[in-house]
């Protein structure tokens, strides 16, 4: 495995570039080589989330010449340049600059005639590692080497490592800034793998099958987050940023955007970045709140002098720092809503500032505000602003909502149910609560009509309230008697209800729910299959609930005739042979056959007493002989049962 830490001595090396060409500034963006659909030339972006809409928009990199065929890109932290493939004609490697220029550095033609499409620079800037297949992208392709392109040596010699396993088809690769070891994203089996590139060995992460069919692109960030643009499945377009779970290959989709189809991205997590968060998101007035920075340094080496500051909005106070491991200076200005840190050490990894904050008084409303990270490198930007880390936008604002304490008990519920108990509760878990007997629970308990009231505190305000609680109105419900029905018949019921509306109605039977037409009206008809109880349920305006029921018994016994005889000579009388019964039963399949097994008449789909639907002694256009012939009939019932009948019957004329 590539160890990052041999990076510490490449960062100090100065490389000698082209006057013209400008290298990035390493802030963690997202780059992605897209060929717009009407081109034959790819054009360089950056990958953006919009602050308004939270999904993914593509910015052009200014000044980037499109002249060319992309594809295979990575991120070199070393001297903060991209080198990507032309794939044109003879596998030139450039070299990209921040200012959008390109510098041909060679041809490497002595790479094998394949689609060079995956790409990643290693972490320690040695190599930029690029994968190949063959032409056809097919399910069953498999990329089937690994291209190292030495990037310290001016001749940018190239050395091949097979794959042990062809199998695997991905179109890009990206390494973890902090283990340096190598994914892609699996099209065949739609999984996460990992890539040894020093043998060639794959193996899968996690379970196939994920919601992505492919990854145009894989991005890593400064704490090690893994994401993909790619194509989910059902879709023709790659149009989703999907988050990656490294350990179980999880793939969740974070949001969609413009379409990137034929493209390729990487990204440079070898930063700096800082998040802000605050627990509880939501409080009250002189309420205390636990601000958690996180500081991921993915840079290589430790970061000293770094300064951190954050002010909170006007009428915050910082109580106490519960967690600092960066160390540093505290700065006193006198203000007791900022907090400054000077000459804070940042070592590799991921580690996180916590401070606990009261709220002053009078203070209801929505507060936002940003920390920063300061006194950084050139190459890392400088400083970087704190990113709220629940939502999609990119350093954006951490917002903590501060609500007046307010008690309003007349909103709730006055009316207890006779028998029955009424709850009455306080708005809030943070503030605290007296009841007219001393109980101090958030949730009161009302058995009986009286007045309640309560008292709700916080450390800065005090709120009073009662309410006056009723018996409810009587409720009442009847459904009616009991019936006897069989197999096939509905029932209507309509219920009689006394008491203050509006209600709501909830039926429910020990038999299938399915034969309920409308679970939740007053009035619903009823198919029983089995013998069976339904019961309706009413609630009122107040919560107080009242129920009925009634019995059902089917008869599920078959009541048809089949005659054994029958006379088709036209006279009127018994000319067709038919089924007949108390009930229209559905006949599924009505067959004929003579005695040596030939069909002679077959239907489907009738009812039981429908004449004409009969045999007519009929077999085609043929009048058949008088003789004994069996009958085959299949019935079938609104429960999905089935019922067989076979016999015969002797035709006369």
């Amino acid at each position: 495995m590539i160890r990052t830490a041999s990076i510490i001595t490449a960062l100090l090396m100065t490389y000698f570039m082209v006057e013209a060409q400008r290298p990035f500034v390493c802030r963690g963006e997202y780059y992605l080589t897209l060929r717009p659909e009407a081109g034959n030339f790819n054009e360089l972006f950056t990958v953006d989330i919009n602050p308004d809409t939270e999904r993914v928009t593509f910015s052009e990199v200014p000044g980037f010449d499109n002249g060319f065929d992309l594809n295979a890109m990575g991120y070199r932290v070393t001297d903060n340049y991209i080198y990507i493939v032309e794939q044109t004609v003879d596998n030139a490697l450039l070299r990209i600059g921040g200012d959008g220029s390109i510098t041909r550095l060679r041809a490497m033609t002595e790479l094998p005639d394949l689609r060079y499409f995956a790409a990643a620079c290693t972490p320690d800037g040695n190599y930029l590692v690029i994968s190949a297949s063959p032409f056809d992208f097919g399910f069953g392709s498999a990329n089937i080497n690994l291209v190292f392109v030495d990037l310290r040596d001016p001749n940018y010699p190239t050395r091949i490592v097979e794959l042990d396993n062809n199998r695997y088809l991905f179109f890009d690769m990206a390494f973890d800034p902090f283990t340096g070891d190598c994914y892609g994203y699996d099209s065949n089996e739609r999984t996460l793998i990992k890539i040894d590139i020093n043998n060639g060995s794959i193996r899968p992460v996690g379970r196939g099958g994920q919601i992505s069919t492919s990854m145009g692109a894989l991005f890593f960030d400064a704490f090690g987050r893994l994401y993909g643009y790619g194509r989910p499945e059902g879709s023709t377009s790659q149009n989703t940023l999907f988050e990656i779970d490294k350990n179980t290959g999880r793939v969740t989709a974070r949001t969609t955007g413009e379409a990137a189809d034929r493209s390729d991205g990487c990204s440079c997590p070898y930063t700096i970045k800082l998040t802000k968060d605050v627990f509880p998101r939501e409080t009250l007035p002189c309420g205390e709140v636990n601000y958690k920075f996180v500081i991921g340094n993915a840079s290589a080496i430790v970061r000293d002098g770094i300064t951190f500051r954050d002010i909170m909005p006007e009428g915050f106070e910082i109580v106490e720092i519960v967690r600092n491991p960066f160390g540093g200076d505290l700065i006193e200005t006198g203000r007791p809503n900022e907090l400054i840190l000077e000459n804070i050490s940042v070592p590799l990894g991921i580690d996180s500032i916590i401070v606990k904050v009261r709220i002053g008084p009078e203070l209801a409303g929505i507060y936002k505000n940003q920390a920063i990270l300061d006194n950084l490198p050139e190459s890392l930007g400088g400083y970087t602003k704190s990113d709220d880390p629940r939502t999609l936008r990119v350093a954006d604002s951490t917002a903590l909502f501060v609500r007046a304490l307010e008690v309003d008990l007349d909103r709730q519920n006055y009316l207890v149910c006779p028998g029955e108990t009424l709850t009455l509760r306080g708005d809030r878990q943070d503030a605290s609560y007296l009841w007219q007997d001393q109980f101090t629970g958030q949730a009161f308990e009302v058995t009986r009509p009286g007045t309640y009231w309560v008292e709700a505190r916080t450390l800065c305000e005090v709120k009073y309230d009662t309410i006056v609680v009723e018996y409810a109105p009587p409720l009442s419900v009847e459904v009616g008697g009991n019936y006897d029905i069989i197999l096939g018949d509905s029932i209507e019921v309509s219920p009689i209800i006394e008491g203050q509306g509006p209600f709501t109605y909830t039926w429910s039977t020990t038999d299938d729910a399915e034969t309920i037409h409308c679970p939740s009206c007053a009035e619903s008809s009823f198919t029983p299959f089995n013998n069976a109880i339904y019961t309706l349920s009413v609630a009122d305006a107040a919560g107080c609930i009242a129920s009925d029921d009634f019995e059902v018994m089917v008869d599920r016994n078959v009541y048809i005739w089949i005659p054994n005889a029958f006379s088709p000579n036209g006279d009127g009388h018994n000319d067709f042979f038919y089924v007949q019964g108390r009930y229209p039963y559905q006949i599924a399949s009505f067959e004929i056959y003579n005695r040596w097994g030939n069909r002679l008449f077959a239907t489907e789909d009738i009812l039981v007493n429908d004449e004409t639907a009969g045999w007519d002694g009929l077999a085609g256009s043929e009048s058949m002989i008088p003789a004994v012939y069996v009958y085959k009939v299949v019935l079938t019932f609104v429960d999905g049962s089935t019922r067989h009948f076979t016999g015969d019957v002797t035709l006369v004329r």
